[in-house]
């Protein structure tokens, strides 16, 4: 079994129907492995002929995709009954070693899962697909030409909407079994979107104008384009990003989006409840857990995880944070990439996304962390969306939120990569600079 973070994965032992952190397992009987960490550490101190005995010996091997890649020596000499490739999109690059590694091994039937089968273009899903299936879809350049758009992002609807029948369609069972967890996982809670426009004050109201005049000249270059749509998107959080002094009454007030977060988070506080708050800044980051903690006269500042913190440092701020009281107000602060995928924290039922991700899958990622299996309580998403008081509708929150639910619909209808294209990247500037 390859899993992208073995921490998330339960012990092979117990009895059947064993109970774990609200999910129950069945239990697989045979003797386990782990080839990875100190399971790993063993293996490599054997000679070959030892090693390879040693996995045949077990009825179940785990690893992860970095040992597949980087140690492909313990693996290929065995001829393995059935490979099963959690968190696929991890080997959704045919070019990667990674994905070389793991198409190397032979088995007698193989299973992909993965929640984001198309992440940035349908590339990803050949990848996928030819790992459980190889010349299943072809070769890569013939697939290109008859699924792919004129860009790697641009979706032609009709083509991909026959590469999905044909997926779902062909063999018995077809290859491709989609399942949308609102539909078909059981004892999921009713999970409930929320978006609460508020009004620029006119400091922020004068800095994003700024910053529209600024962009009404940048060239039809991607980097010239990427650049003014950051800067739209920070100052429409802060208009004059975290100054020295941090975050004060007065920084939060003049935000629109901090105090319509403020506004959410007294409610979720008189619920006593608990909240994860997604932005990706790591200096915002750091300002709101020190206000946070001031504002709400928290005993300690709230965790944070982002791509700076170490995996088992993470994984203590996970485990504290299930472990508090239900009824106990508490925050954690995440970055989108880094607290994204691999965490459970259904300890947490709102979901606030201070900023927004140019890609809807990573987004939909952030929130799974608590809409998953083991939550017991109504979810609440909330979106917090900027508006300028001249621009009013044309104001950037607002068009990055339309643009984001139009690639979310797409995604889920046909197999239509969610991430954003240059042509939408343009036409999402130009909308909020008219």
């Amino acid at each position: 079994h390859l899993g992208s973070d073995t921490n998330e994965y339960f012990e092979l032992a117990g009895t059947p129907g064993e109970s774990l952190n609200g999910l129950t397992y069945i239990v697989i009987d045979g003797a386990f492995l782990r080839a990875y960490g100190s399971g790993l550490r063993e293996l490599s101190g054997l000679g070959s002929r030892q090693r390879l005995q040693r996995v045949k010996d077990h009825d179940w091997v785990m690893t992860t995709y970095e040992t597949l890649r980087d140690r492909i020596e313990v693996f290929l000499p065995v001829d393995w009954g059935a490979l099963v490739f959690d968190e696929a999109q991890k080997a959704k690059n045919p070019g990667s070693r990674l994905t070389e590694m793991a198409k190397s091994l032979q088995a007698d039937f193989t299973i992909t899962l993965t929640g984001t089968p198309v992440e940035n273009r349908l590339t990803d899903l050949w990848s996928i697909v030819d790992l459980c299936r190889p010349g299943f879809l072809g070769a890569l350049s013939q697939f290109r030409t008859e699924y792919e758009g004129r860009s790697a992002q641009d979706v032609e609807l009709d083509k991909s909407q026959r590469l999905k029948d044909r997926l779902e369609s062909e063999g018995a069972p077809p290859l491709l079994l989609r399942r949308m967890k609102e539909d078909h996982l059981d004892g999921l809670p009713e999970k409930k979107i929320h978006r609460y426009e508020r009004l620029m004050g006119q400091e922020q109201a004068s800095a994003y104008s700024a910053v529209i005049s600024e962009a009404r000249g940048a060239s039809g270059r991607k980097g010239s384009i990427l650049e003014a749509l950051h800067k739209l998107r920070m100052v429409s959080l802060l208009g004059h990003g975290v100054k020295s002094g941090g975050l004060t009454d007065e920084v939060v007030k003049s935000s629109a989006r901090l105090s319509a977060m403020f506004s959410i988070l007294d409610e979720v506080r008189a619920r006593q409840e608990k909240a994860l708050i997604f932005v990706e800044y790591l200096d915002v980051q750091d300002a709101l857990s020190a206000y946070l903690a001031e504002h709400f006269s928290l005993d300690v500042l709230p965790p944070r995880i982002n791509g700076k913190v170490a995996g088992p440092i993470r994984q203590r701020h996970v485990d504290a944070f299930q472990a508090l009281p239900e009824k106990q107000f508490a925050v954690m602060i995440l970055s989108p990439r880094a607290g994204g995928v691999g965490l459970t924290l259904t300890a947490a039922n709102h979901v606030i996304h201070l900023s927004r991700w140019w890609n809807p899958a990573v987004e939909d990622q952030c929130t799974d962390r608590i809409y998953r299996i083991g939550q017991n309580r109504s979810v609440n998403v909330h979106y917090p969306l900027a508006i300028h008081p001249e621009h009013d509708r044309g104001s950037f929150d607002l068009n990055l939120d339309r643009l984001l639910e139009r690639k979310r619909e797409l995604s889920s209808s046909v197999l239509a990569p969610p991430d954003v294209s240059e042509a939408e990247l343009l036409g999402l500037l130009d909308d909020s600079t008219q």
